[in-house]
Order: C-alpha cells, then sequence, then structure tokens
C-alpha cells in the first residue's frame, strides 16, 4: 500500500472500532471475557501499542537510522507480515511488558476511547512525515517481528487493531 491508502485504511479501521464500542454498553465493555482481556482491555492494549510507536516515530529520522540502520533485505508485503505475527502467535507468545493492559483506577470507557483515538490519529499523521522512499528504509524493531521498515510496522498496525476487533467481536 502507498502513503494515501495506508492512511484511509487505518484511519478507516480505528474509526470502525470506536463506533463499534461506543454503542457497547459500559458493563459489557468492562466485564471479564474468562481467561481472555475485556474489550476495555484489548483496547488500553492497542493504545498502548500505537503510543509506543509513536514514541519511535517522533524520534528524528537520522537518529532512527543511526540506531537501527536502514533495511538490508526487501519489504515484506502485508501478507507475509500478517502471516509471520500470526507464526508467532502460534507458538503461544503473550504480550509483556508494556504491552499488557493494566486498566486505571476508575476508568470509565470514554475515557479510553478517547485515549484511543488520539493516540491513532498521531500515528496516522506521522506518515506525513515520511516519503515513500523513507517508509521503506527507515526501521523499528517490532517486540517479536524484529527490525521492520516503518511501512511494514503500519502494516503490523493494520492488522493488529483487525486482531483485536475479532476479540472485541467475539466478546459482544
Amino acid at each position: 500500500m502507498r502513503k494515501p491508502e495506508l492512511e484511509s485504511a487505518l484511519q478507516a479501521r480505528f474509526m470502525n472500532i470506536a463506533q463499534e464500542i461506543e454503542g457497547i454498553d459500559e458493563s459489557l465493555f468492562f466485564a471479564p471475557i474468562g481467561e481472555k482481556w475485556s474489550i476495555a482491555e484489548n483496547l488500553l492494549h492497542l493504545t498502548q501499542s500505537a503510543k509506543v510507536l509513536n514514541q519511535a516515530l517522533a524520534m528524528p529520522k537520522d537518529v532512527l537510522i543511526t540506531q537501527f540502520k536502514k533495511l538490508e533485505r526487501p519489504i515484506m508485503e502485508y501478507d507475509e507480515i500478517v502471516s509471520n505475527y500470526l507464526a508467532v502467535l502460534a507458538t503461544g507468545l503473550k504480550a509483556r511488558g508494556a504491552f499488557v493492559p493494566v486498566l486505571p483506577e476508575n476508568p470509565s470507557k470514554e475515557m479510553l476511547l478517547n485515549s484511543f483515538m488520539k493516540h491513532h490519529k498521531t500515528l496516522v499523521n506521522y506518515l506525513n512525515e515520511f516519503s515513500e522512499i523513507e517508509l521503506d528504509q527507515v526501521t523499528i524493531p517490532h517486540p517479536v517481528l524484529k527490525l521492520l521498515s516503518t511501512r511494514e510496522m503500519y502494516y503490523f498496525m493494520y492488522y493488529h487493531l483487525e486482531h483485536h476487533q475479532k476479540a472485541i467481536h467475539r466478546a459482544m
């Protein structure tokens, strides 16, 4: 996907999730789902993921290149990113560290939804900071997929939203 398509797709996906969640009763939103994350925890996890990536994208590109080098392999397409991620998940790997959702004290659905929207809008806006070439050259480390180009990281984020949207649907 080129930048305009990626921007449009990401925005449509996170807006769709927000619209679905707006219609969910707050008691269902926070309800535990056995061993799985609640809808609120899924939303918080997505927010935490976007927030961490936004911090990396806020760094000057030359710092990212100095720290992580330029990509020295062919770009992976979206389907390959998804396949690699699903293969990692199939090993039983679970979120850890900063990606484990821990709800704040007295959270509200509105607060969590506003934070989700804010960080995902910022994520989409950072696309404008990169040329098409830079999206393919500037790398960012992913916690389990290792070093990805910025474009590949955006592909991952696009899929990650879908992955958790499916979990949210199962909870509804």
